[in-house]
C-alpha cells in the first residue's frame, strides 16, 4: 500500500461517524421493571465522552459519557405502566433496544436459603405449575463473588408463567403476589440471595470496617488470606477473598453491581449461619449495618422488611434464639423496618420450612400499610413493650397487641418468670386489660420475664386478631 492509499484510508475513517458501542449490566434487559414515581436510573458503558440518547415513556433525556465512559440517567417521576414498551439507547451510530419494559414497583429480595428457596421446594409448588401473570416478574439472579465491587453479574428477567415459576424465589413471589392482589400494579423482584452465608458476606468491607463489632468477621479474611498466600496448595483450597462465606464477597459481586437500581425497599429472609457462631450475639448490629450500608450508597432510606427466624430444632436454647431477639431489638434501633415473626410455621427437622406463603404475606403486611397506605392491617403480632412488676405478678404490654388470644383455645403457654437468684420458672399467664399478668406459685418477687425463649417453642401461643404471633422475648 502506498503512501496515498494510506492518507486517503485516514481522511476516509476520520470522515465516520463514531461507533460507541454501548454495553449495559445484565438486569437491564427485555422485562425489565422501573419503579414507578421516584427514581428509575439506568446507566452503562460507551466511549469516553460520547453522547448519549435514551427514549422511554414518551421522554428523551441524554447525557455525556465520562472519561472512563460511564454514564448514568434517572427517569423521574414514571407513571405505572401494564404495557410493555421499549426503551431505546443510542451513541453515535451504535443503538440498542431493551423490549418490554414495564413501570410499576420493585422491590430487592436478598439473603440465605430460605430467601432463595424455590417455589418447586414449597408448599407453593402447586400455584407454580398454573400461576400467569405477566406483571409479576422476578430476576432471576446468578451468583457472584469478587474482591472488590463489579459492575454486573448473570440474570434474567422471567414474568410469572409455569415454564418458569418452579425456579422464583418462593418468598418473594408470595410477598409480590400480594402487592399485585391489593395494589393492581406491576410488581418487580430482584433476587439477590444465596444460601449458607452469613450477613457479613452482603455487606460492603467499608461499612464493616467502620464497625467494631464487626472487626472479628474482617480479621478472619485477613487471617485466611495470609495462610492462603503463603501455601503452596493454593489452586486447590481456593482464594478467601472469593469465598461468599468471607465478608464482603456477595455484596461486591451482587450487590454493589445493582446499587442505584430504583427499589421501593428490600426483604430480607437471613441469618440461620450466624445463629451457629460468634456472630450470634452481635446479629442486630451487623444488619443495621447492612441496612444502613445499603440506604447510603443508594442515597435513599427506603424500606427493609426482614423474616424473623422461624422455630426449629429441639426445644433448648442456642444462638438461635438470640439472633431472633437481635431481630426483634433492631426495630426500636432502625427506623424505616418492619420484621415478619414466624415462630409458629417453622419445622423441627427442616431448616427451610415449606410454607414461604405466610412468610411473603406477612412482609407484605408491613409494606402494604408503610409504603402504600393501606388502612385495616395488622402489620404484626404482639411485640414485646415493656413490663412492670406488681407483687407476686408481671405486667407485661406490647404493641400490635390488639385482640389478642391464644392461638389454639388452650391456656397460654411459654411465659416464664425468673426470681431474685436468677432462675427462670414457667409461669401461668392470662391476659387482663390488653396486657399479659405472669406468675408461678414459687415464686413471691418475681424479677423479670421473658417468652418464646427456645429454638422450638411449641407451647408460645400467644396472638392477636390477626392471628399473627408474639416474638421471643427477654425483659430489660
Amino acid at each position: 500500500m502506498n503512501i496515498y492509499t494510506k492518507s486517503a484510508l485516514v481522511l476516509f475513517a476520520g470522515s465516520m461517524p463514531s461507533l460507541a458501542e454501548i454495553k449495559m449490566p445484565t438486569f437491564f434487559s427485555d422485562g425489565m421493571v422501573l419503579q414507578r414515581e421516584t427514581s428509575a436510573k439506568v446507566w452503562g458503558s460507551v466511549d469516553a465522552g460520547a453522547g448519549v440518547k435514551v427514549r422511554f415513556a414518551g421522554k428523551e433525556l441524554e447525557t455525556k459519557a465520562g472519561g472512563d465512559g460511564k454514564w448514568m440517567i434517572d427517569f423521574k417521576g414514571l407513571k405505572m405502566s401494564k404495557s410493555g414498551a421499549v426503551m431505546t439507547i443510542t451513541s453515535g451510530e451504535d443503538k440498542l433496544e431493551i423490549k418490554d419494559v414495564l413501570v410499576g414497583e420493585v422491590w430487592l429480595a436478598s439473603g440465605q436459603s430460605n430467601m432463595e428457596w424455590p417455589m418447586k421446594r414449597t408448599s407453593s409448588a402447586e400455584e407454580a405449575k398454573t400461576a400467569n401473570d405477566p406483571l409479576l416478574r422476578v430476576y432471576v439472579s446468578g451468583n457472584k463473588t469478587a474482591k472488590e465491587p463489579v459492575a454486573d453479574f448473570k440474570g434474567v428477567w422471567r414474568h410469572t408463567h409455569p415454564d418458569h415459576n418452579s425456579g422464583f424465589t418462593a418468598v418473594g413471589y408470595e410477598f409480590a403476589k400480594n402487592l399485585r392482589k391489593k395494589l393492581d400494579v406491576p410488581v418487580g423482584i430482584i433476587e439477590c440471595s444465596w444460601g449458607g452465608k452469613p450477613v457479613e458476606s452482603f455487606v460492603s468491607e467499608e461499612a464493616l470496617k467502620a464497625l467494631p463489632e464487626a472487626k472479628f468477621v474482617i480479621d478472619k479474611k485477613v487471617n485466611m488470606q495470609k495462610k492462603w498466600d503463603a501455601s503452596d496448595k493454593k489452586k486447590k483450597r481456593g482464594n478467601p477473598a472469593l469465598h461468599p462465606a468471607m465478608h464482603s464477597t456477595i455484596y461486591n459481586g451482587m450487590i454493589a453491581p445493582l446499587v442505584g437500581y430504583g427499589v421501593r425497599g428490600a426483604i430480607w429472609y437471613q441469618g440461620e449461619s450466624n445463629a451457629r457462631g460468634a456472630t450470634s450475639d452481635h446479629y442486630g448490629e451487623l444488619l443495621h449495618c447492612l441496612i444502613n450500608d445499603w440506604r447510603t450508597r443508594w442515597g435513599v432510606d427506603f424500606s427493609f422488611y426482614y423474616v424473623q427466624l422461624a422455630n426449629f430444632n429441639g426445644p433448648r436454647f442456642t444462638g438461635w434464639v438470640t439472633v431472633q431477639d437481635e431481630m426483634r431489638r433492631l426495630l426500636d434501633e432502625s427506623k424505616g423496618t418492619g420484621m415478619a415473626v414466624i415462630n409458629d410455621i417453622g419445622a423441627a427437622k427442616d431448616i427451610h420450612p415449606k410454607n414461604k406463603k405466610d412468610v411473603g404475606e406477612r412482609l407484605s403486611r408491613w409494606a402494604l400499610v408503610r409504603d402504600y397506605g393501606q388502612k385495616d392491617i395488622i402489620v404484626s403480632g404482639p411485640l414485646y413493650k415493656g413490663h412492670v412488676v406488681k407483687g407476686a405478678s408481671i405486667e407485661i404490654t406490647f404493641v400490635h397487641g390488639e385482640g389478642m388470644k391464644s392461638r389454639d383455645g388452650k391456656p397460654l403457654g411459654g411465659f416464664e418468670v425468673s426470681d431474685a437468684s436468677g432462675q427462670w420458672h414457667a409461669a401461668d399467664a392470662v391476659i387482663k386489660d390488653g396486657k399479659v399478668l405472669v406468675t408461678h406459685k414459687d415464686v413471691s418477687k418475681p424479677v423479670n420475664a421473658r417468652y418464646a425463649w427456645q429454638n422450638n417453642p411449641v407451647n408460645a401461643n400467644l396472638v392477636n386478631a390477626a392471628g399473627l404471633p408474639t416474638s421471643c422475648f427477654i425483659g430489660m
